[in-house]
């Protein structure tokens, strides 16, 4: 399984991101789609396209969330949460 997650700087302000995802497993793959978040503690909300709502079940969602949000933390920690 390879993920990639980066982040639209110019569009990203917390607690509003977009981020660019690319997903590939033995059956799944999609490249450079477009995702919003927003952090609202105590939870995020991860907004996917229409165009990858139908494969959201066949992949490893946990996994692919747990990479945004990963790469999230870097951005913030990085910038000093600007």
């Amino acid at each position: 399984m390879d993920i990639s997650v980066s982040i639209i700087r110019e569009k990203s302000l917390d607690p509003a991101f977009k981020v660019l995802v690319s997903y590939r497993d033995e059956n799944v793959s999609f490249r450079n789609v477009e995702v919003d978040v927003l952090r609202q503690p105590p939870k995020v909300i991860i907004q996917y396209p229409e165009e990858v709502q139908p494969v959201l079940q066949q992949i490893n969602s946990k996994k692919l969330e747990l990479e945004i949000l990963n790469k999230i933390a870097e951005h913030l920690l990085s910038s000093g949460g600007r």
